[in-house]
């Protein structure tokens, strides 16, 4: 089966890298309406639960982490995020993070977390 999880690719040109470093540009496919800031720690997880509500784009901002998404026929898919990597997964997409160091990312979501009835499904 194929991932569903996706890597974004940052939209850039020659005018966002000078002296002073870079600028990455990522442009969503869905509207975001909300962000939120995440700090995991190493030797934990968050994760094994999907949202029926919302799509959700996370960008890791500092550490190294594990993305596990468990496909339809019950196969894992391992998508491995470092440092301005960004994913996007969509909405009934399981999946759980397991940082491989304590970790910082920012994850933007489609619905806001607030207005969803069940924001979180949790899975097994």
């Amino acid at each position: 089966m194929k991932s569903r999880i996706q890597f974004l690719t940052p939209d850039i040109n020659d005018k966002g890298v000078d002296h002073r470093g870079a600028i990455y540009s990522f442009v969503p496919q869905h509207s975001i309406v909300e962000f939120v800031y995440l700090y995991t720690v190493a030797g934990t997880t968050r994760g094994h639960h999907y949202h029926k509500e919302f799509d959700e784009y996370i960008m890791l901002v500092d550490g190294e982490g594990l993305y596990l998404e468990k496909l339809e026929d019950g196969s894992i898919h391992k998508h491995v995020i470092g440092p301005g990597q960004t994913i996007y997964i969509p909405s009934f997409t399981n999946h759980t993070f397991v940082p491989l160091k304590d970790c910082k990312s920012v994850s933007f979501l489609t619905k806001k977390w607030n207005d969803c009835d069940e924001p979180i499904t949790p899975t097994q």
